[in-house]
């Protein structure tokens, strides 16, 4: 009868029908249920229709498994019922977004029980419906493959198009799991603890250095584990050189290069630094320094004249001959001498004077006829570079013919092209590296066999007998290079010049025709080293000694022992970092702000409203900023209120402020931390009431206790000073409203009650837009501001935001798990307990 009922009324209200029964009429016999609804969908397509299971009693022991399809437009749409007052409905209806609507129309078609009827027309365009745009698993795999190969997200749509025609994803839905499968990927780890713990899985060699006080990078080194055999094989040239905008906390990056024998360029580490100073630079290079031997230390160093770099090099490296790139100072030449010439003829007469030099064998000095370049030249590359860059000294270093930091240039300019924005993080910036640097050794790999197994027929003569399939292909062309001038200039010295010998270590003109007339070939011992290297070196440690920890970890323990109880804990952490790199507490270093706008205000005590509040000088713009100013003067007045805190938590606590003690000390603090200022305290308890009320049955349901939001309403609705006890702030109900009302984790502090408390309806926010505010309760009576360092541990998680939060908010929790792990080995007294009012103890 309700099919009937339901049919007449369609056609006694003209509702457009569309009869779709045949369309989804078959005597098929489907072996899977899998199989039946993906018929379903197919049939449902092909008409323009979005069809979805409604019900579904596949599991259900003892019955019949049954599917029951239907219109992704059938039923209506559910007002949300409410027992509110109608002033709270329309303040309920203002928050609500104008540009909401619903495609719920009490479409009846149901499949295999009811009817076939459509009560509106096929959709013309299947693009845009969510259930239709979802991808399979199959797609899904796809997806995560191709992100993990660095694929965008609009060839990996194009991909999946291809594979099916009858795709209708969008751009949004490839986003969306892409972002879902990188938060699935961090599994709660902050991007710090992500990129040491891939670096540690990847075996990789990694320093870091940070600021002491707020935790945050200031320095990152890292390196291939194959860099180690690199050096080892190729440790004579060095290649540095910066470059910049490739993330986005405006790093440069320091990328080290060297060259190996059949003239590839490989990767020996990258560290990006927090400024291009001397200071940076040694760290550097030091960490560089502790993964060579004493035998792998580079014997020539290519640069651009960067001075910091340079005077790095000389204390670092004092043995190694640094040479400045000649296409660099080219560029400066062009820049700083062609404005000075009338005519584009003189600067070309005068350049190419310059380039004379900078190529001639023998030092010259005629600068007479261009005497308004003249300064410029001798006091700046002459007088103090002349031989770093003019052949007259550098034909008498072993350079392999890298004079340029071209390699360092090409390198940069691959990373840039992989990583197609300047705004990435470190994870994203690693793993980009990673797979060039991968593909970067399968080439030198080939390379290498290819020297080994091709002989091209121009080395074919007998006097390359000893060196085909021994010495590099790009050697043995230079080698032939000299052997057809050694026909030209015979065994005069004077002529040969021996350039070759010098700066390659291979044989001249003047050797080869010696060799010649004594009829043998060119012995292989002529050739240098570097270019008979065609393989990566296997180190290995002779004595088991040198690999031996045991008196460093006696030196550990002994220390440990010697410690108080919160040395012994900053130990038991660094040791924990070690094992497990993910469980390390740094943080990403700070965006750097733009120049522009308006400058954020620091709060000191010269512009507190009363600065004997303070214990320490805090950031007033985010307390839980890497910019945390902490001063080392205390304010002797509150220095009993930090040791009113958890022993554990107290070296994360950098400083704390007081309000006034009036009974509104909880709405004050609060007022201060979220940016308004403790003096509108009733702002706040006017807020959590609207919060309270427009809620109310949720909240019913998070308290608990029958008649409990009644009475946290009663103690809010109070906006006179001095309020009685039952006026008073109370934990853990006003943590609650206080979080979901101004969408901050708020953090709970006191040596009762160690909570967290989270919002429980939106929809979380990226880690690093999250707004953390944490108060103290001290003197069992008393509300404070608390102020932690960056990526503090935190308390557990309420238990009653675990039970009723909203779906749309479970991720609030997932940013914060290593915290509260840490949170509980450092803290033993924690109180979880659910409902304790501060104002009775």
């Amino acid at each position: 009868m309700k099919k009937i009922s339901t049919i007449l009324a369609i056609l006694d209200n003209k509702v457009d029908v569309m009869d779709y029964t045949v369309a989804f009429t078959t005597k098929e016999v489907f072996t899977s249920r899998e199989e039946l609804i993906r018929w379903t969908h197919n049939v449902g397509k092909t008409n323009g229709l979005v069809i979805v299971i409604k019900r579904s009693n596949v599991n259900v022991i003892g019955r019949r498994p049954r599917i029951i399809f239907a219109c992704e437009r059938s039923g209506a749409y559910l007002k949300r019922s409410t027992s509110m007052s109608k002033q709270n409905s329309d303040l309920e209806k203002k928050k609500r977004p104008n540009a909401i609507g619903t495609k719920k129309c009490g479409c009846p078609f149901l499949l295999k029980v009811i009817c076939g009827l459509h009560n509106h027309h096929f959709a013309q365009y299947l693009e845009g419906h969510s259930f239709t745009g979802r991808l399979t698993n199959e797609e899904v795999s796809i997806l995560v493959d191709l992100s993990k190969n660095n694929v965008r997200p609009k060839e990996i749509l194009h991909t999946l198009k291809i594979r099916d025609t009858f795709n209708v994803t969008t751009m949004k839905t490839i986003y969306n799991a892409r972002y879902k499968y990188k938060v699935c990927e961090l599994g709660g780890r902050s991007q710090m603890q992500q990129l040491m713990s891939k670096l540690h899985d990847h075996n990789y060699i990694e320093w870091h250095r940070s600021d002491g006080d707020t935790n945050c990078v200031k320095d990152i080194f890292w390196a291939h584990p194959l860099t180690f055999d690199l050096l080892k094989a190729f440790p004579s040239v060095l290649i540095m050189d910066c470059t910049y905008k490739v993330n986005k906390y405006k790093f440069p990056l320091l990328e080290i290069v060297g060259v190996t024998s059949t003239a590839m360029t490989f990767d020996v580490g990258f560290a990006y630094l927090e400024s291009e100073r001397e200071d940076n630079y040694i760290w550097a290079l030091e960490r560089l320094k502790t993964i060579m031997q004493d035998d792998m230390l580079p014997t020539v160093i290519v640069t651009d004249r960067e001075l910091a770099l340079m005077n790095a090099i000389e204390k670092i490296f004092p043995s190694a001959t640094n040479l400045l790139c000649r296409w660099h100072i080219s560029r400066n030449v062009l820049a700083n001498c062609k404005k000075l010439f009338e005519t584009n003829k003189r600067w070309e007469a005068f350049n190419s004077s310059w380039n004379v030099l900078v190529f001639s064998a023998t030092e010259q000095d005629d600068y007479a006829r261009y005497p308004k370049a003249l300064v410029y030249m001798k006091q700046t590359w002459l007088d103090k570079y002349k031989e770093k860059f003019i052949a007259a000294w550098t034909d008498f270093i072993m350079h392999f013919g890298n004079m340029t930091t071209n390699r360092a240039e090409t390198a940069h300019s691959k990373l840039k092209r992989q990583l197609c924005s300047s705004q990435g993080n470190f994870v994203t910036l690693w793993t980009k590296l990673h797979s060039l640097v991968e593909l970067q050794h399968t080439e030198i790999k080939a390379s290498f066999e290819k020297s080994l197994t091709t002989v091209q027929h121009s080395f074919t003569p007998s006097v390359f007998k000893e060196l085909r399939g021994l010495v590099a292909r790009n050697a043995l062309d230079m080698i032939l290079s000299e052997s057809k001038r050694a026909d030209l200039i015979g065994i005069d010295i004077s002529a040969c010049g021996c350039v070759v010998r010098h700066t390659h270590g291979l044989p001249c003109a003047h050797e080869i025709v010696e060799y010649k007339r004594e009829g043998r070939p060119i012995p292989l011992d002529s050739v240098h080293s570097h270019w008979r290297k065609l393989n990566l070196v296997c180190t290995s440690y002779e004595k088991s000694a040198e690999l031996s920890c045991t008196p460093k970890m006696e030196m550990i323990i002994k220390r440990f022992e010697d410690s108080d109880g919160f040395g012994k804990m900053q130990i038991k952490r660094k040791l924990k970092e070690l094992a497990d790199p993910s469980s390390n507490f740094l943080i990403e270093p700070t965006i750097k702000a733009k120049t522009r706008g308006r400058p954020s205000q620091k709060l000191d005590k010269s512009t507190c409203r009363d600065p004997s509040r303070f214990e320490y000088v805090v950031s007033a713009q985010d307390n839980h900023s890497p910019d945390i100013i902490v001063s080392q003067t205390k304010a002797p007045k509150h220095a009993s209120y930090i040791d009113s805190f958890p022993f554990g938590l107290r070296p994360y606590i950098c400083g704390v402020r007081d309000v006034a003690a009036d009974g509104n000390c909880g709405f004050r603090a609060v007022a201060d931390l979220i940016g308004i200022g403790e003096d509108n305290w009733e702002q706040v308890r006017k807020d959590l009431v609207v919060e309270l009320q427009s809620h109310f049955n949720d909240y019913k349901r998070v308290f608990e206790y029958a008649g409990r939001a009644e009475e946290v309403l009663h103690s809010l609705l109070y906006f006179e000073n001095n309020p009685g006890r039952e006026y008073w702030m109370t934990m853990l109900e006003i943590g609650h409203i206080i979080a979901s009302k101004y969408n901050v984790v708020l953090l709970h502090i006191s040596d009762v009650l160690n909570l967290t408390f989270l919002p429980l309806r939106s929809i979380p926010l990226s880690r690093s837009l999250h707004k953390i505010i944490a108060i103290g309760f001290v003197n069992r009576n008393h509300f404070i501001e608390v102020f932690m360092l960056p990526a503090s541990p935190i308390p557990p998680i309420a238990n009653s935001w675990i039970k009723y939060h909203e779906p749309c908010a479970e991720g609030w929790a997932t940013p914060y798990k290593t915290n509260i792990i840490a949170f509980n080995d450092l803290v033993f007294e924690v109180t979880t307990q659910e409902t304790i009012d501060l104002a009775s103890q």
